[in-house]
């Protein structure tokens, strides 16, 4: 697997590679779609003499989106977010209409706790959290000096999101944007080819891949769960199928994590020639209906046949056990896509179709505590100025600060703010003063608006340049003050945009200079999660090994390692990444491999005890891998394997498969205790008295 090298991480694109990196595969076909939902949302908006038909445009801007699953998936919830905003907001102006205090305060909380259940939750579901915030400000704060017509408002801001989603959802339909679902197909196609290569070149003996190139891969396999959710609005029987995608997901990772297991037990050269014979040769047949223990079964079968008194030793048995769940979980790959492109029943495999993320609960509660303040600064500036107009400054920057926080790096959304909102005031103006008066009809209007909606979409495109995009393609209609009655007053157009302004200067303010993201933190954050993780395992509280454990595992990693590579050496601010940062990530991989260890230790000696003749081994090892026992864990283990291997002879089949699954997590644990041993005491990680 090549992956880039830290020297060729750029922040701007090659001379060869401009053209591609300015104009995206895709962008004018993209392009096109959204600049005739807009053209028919101002229209209809227009037709049925909206308040402010300018925020119809809004709502297709917000839609925009490459893939027909994407925008119908934001519609969705952003129907979702606003009916929920606005009976918020009518139950506020309700309660608090006589006094403006308490309704700022409200509204204040409000939205600092949108910003922190958005920032938990992922895909567009936290997109409806952060709307149900931000629609308070654009409905209650706008009649905080009429609450009469909080109705009118409400209703009118419904009736333009309405037509907003229906303009996108007809544009969609009918000029066949790319679906989202045959995209995933044909990445998880693509995925699963590289994913079987892997297990076989670790079968082979290849070099060990590096943490952080098995990691990068990882976060490649957990990115097309975004895709999952937005494949679901445009498929039949969505419920099955995306269960499918997810199924090939969790077999791809844990493909993933066997792979390089595989190659570092080979690579210690310790593991039987007759053992990696019989694995290697499963592995070049067809995959079969047969989970983890009857492939064991069936290779162990082999390897009697040839060799009747084989018995495993720990090595042997750590290999074969891994080998195993690798060449069983092919079958999950393969049952998943078809699941996915066909509808075809997964049986009892679809239970494992399940995707857990790392909830970070610093980082929404930091997201939270800057929307508060920044809401009550803004707050405070809007009564101090006294003026009318105000309140605009205070539903953008409510609007910015809560968008931000599903940004990963929520300084990146500000600098965006703050070039993006600007440069479409400046837009606005000359478009208001030097082209809209020329303008008779909307068939003008609508070539008017096509060129700064095909550079909209180009940004929005440009990973790099999407929160420009995002906040100047947005906000551009509600900036111009289309209405029904259009002003070409400049007293009135400077008096609406200064605050405009403001908005990006103080939203500039709280998302880059106040609590801007540290790396450092971030991934400190992270490595105290994984501490914890274990802790609770050894104290047999945490959790039982399964999809979930695995899923949160990488999520976790690939959240490092974004942190990872932006830390940079001091004195070289364009500097690839220092090897202390990464030698700090291979120890969180390390750490992360001995949790996911000691619960699949856990699960397979549970197992075990179900076997009369297993039985008390196996409790005696389960015994041993709690908290008090770490510091005499890694002495321990070899008795525990040979009391277990003392009764392979003695069993057949099943019984024999489970004494290898249970020596292989064994000497797991001891691998991974050799490795970390001096990490986990040096931390006090599991144990008070190392």
């Amino acid at each position: 697997m090549n992956q880039p090298t830290p020297t060729e991480i750029r922040w701007w694109p090659r001379l060869d590679d401009l053209p591609k990196a300015i104009f995206p595969p895709g962008w004018l076909a993209f392009g096109l779609r959204t600049w005739i939902a807009v053209c028919l949302a101002l229209s209809v908006a227009f037709w049925s003499q909206i308040d402010a038909p300018a925020g119809a445009a809004v709502t297709v801007m917000i839609l925009a989106q490459p893939l027909r699953g994407q925008a119908l998936s934001k519609a969705f919830y952003r129907l979702v977010g606003t009916a929920f905003g606005v009976a918020v907001s009518i139950l506020l102006i309700s309660l608090f209409s006589q006094n403006r205090a308490l309704l700022l305060g409200a509204t204040a909380l409000w939205l600092a706790a949108c910003a922190f259940v958005g920032s938990l939750e992922r895909d567009f579901r936290s997109y409806a959290a952060l709307l149900a915030g931000y629609t308070v400000t654009l409905v209650a704060i706008n009649t905080i000096d009429a609450p009469q017509n909080v109705f009118h408002i409400a209703l009118s801001r419904a009736s333009c999101i309405a037509i907003g989603v229906a303009s996108v959802a007809i544009v969609n339909m009918f000029f066949g944007s790319p679906a989202a679902g045959h995209k995933l197909a044909n990445a998880l196609e693509e995925l699963a080819i590289r994913i079987r290569l892997s297990g076989r070149d670790a079968l082979m003996g290849d070099p060990i891949p590096s943490p952080m190139s098995t990691t990068a891969l990882a976060a490649e396999i957990l990115s097309l769960s975004t895709q999952i959710s937005y494949a679901r609005t445009e498929l039949d029987r969505g419920k099955l199928r995306v269960a499918g995608a997810r199924l090939a997901i969790i077999g791809m990772l844990t493909v993933l994590t066997c792979s390089r297991v595989i190659a570092m037990i080979l690579h210690r050269k310790s593991v039987s020639e007759i053992a990696i014979k019989h694995a290697r040769l499963w592995h070049e047949r067809q995959e079969d209906n047969t989970d983890r223990e009857q492939t064991l079964v069936a290779i162990l079968a082999a390897i009697h046949a040839e060799q009747p008194d084989y018995v495993p030793d720990r090595d042997d048995a750590y290999f074969l056990e891994r080998s195993a769940t690798l060449l069983s979980n092919r079958l999950h790959i393969r049952t998943g896509i078809d699941t996915l492109q066909n509808a075809t029943p997964a049986g009892d495999a679809i239970k494992l179709a399940q995707l857990h993320r790392h909830p970070d609960y610093v980082t929404a509660f930091v997201n939270g505590v800057r929307v508060l303040l920044g809401f009550s600064v803004t707050a405070g500036l809007c009564i101090a100025s006294d003026l009318p107009a105000s309140s605009l400054a205070l539903s953008q920057t409510a609007l910015t600060l809560t968008l931000a926080s599903t940004a990963l790096d929520t300084a990146q959304f500000g600098i965006g703010a703050m070039i993006g909102l600007p440069l479409a005031v400046a837009v606005a103006a000359w478009m208001n003063f030097w082209i809209l008066p020329h303008i008779a009809d909307m068939g003008a209007l609508s070539l008017v608006f096509l060129p700064q909606t095909l550079f909209a979409c180009i940004l929005l495109a440009n990973p790099k340049v999407n929160a420009i995009g995002f906040n100047y393609g947005a906000f551009f209609p509600v900036i111009l003050g289309l209405g029904n009655h259009h002003s070409f007053d400049p007293t009135t157009f400077i008096a609406r945009n200064i605050f405009y302004l403001l908005a990006a200067v103080v939203s500039f303010i709280m998302l880059v200079l106040i609590l801007p993201p540290s790396p450092k933190r971030q991934r400190f954050r992270v490595a105290v999660t994984i501490g914890r993780d274990i802790e609770k395992l050894l104290a047999n509280k945490g959790e039982p090994l399964g999809p979930a454990l695995l899923s949160r595992k990488y999520d976790r990693l690939a959240q490092a390692l974004v942190w990872t590579k932006r830390i940079r050496p001091q004195n070289a601010k364009n500097a690839p990444p220092a090897k202390a940062p990464e030698r700090v990530f291979n120890r969180l991989v390390a750490f992360e491999d001995f949790a996911t260890t000691l619960a699949r230790a856990r699960a397979y000696l549970e197992e075990a005890q179900a076997i009369p003749a297993l039985k008390r081994t196996a409790a005696h090892a389960r015994a041993a891998l709690e908290k008090d026992r770490l510091n005499m864990l890694h002495d321990e283990i070899p008795d525990l394997s040979r009391a277990f291997l003392k009764n392979f002879p003695h069993q057949s089949g099943m019984e024999q498969a489970v004494i290898v699954i249970c020596v292989g997590a064994l000497q797991a644990v001891y691998s991974t205790l050799e490795q970390s041993g001096s990490a986990l005491r040096h931390y006090g990680i599991g144990q008070t008295r190392w």
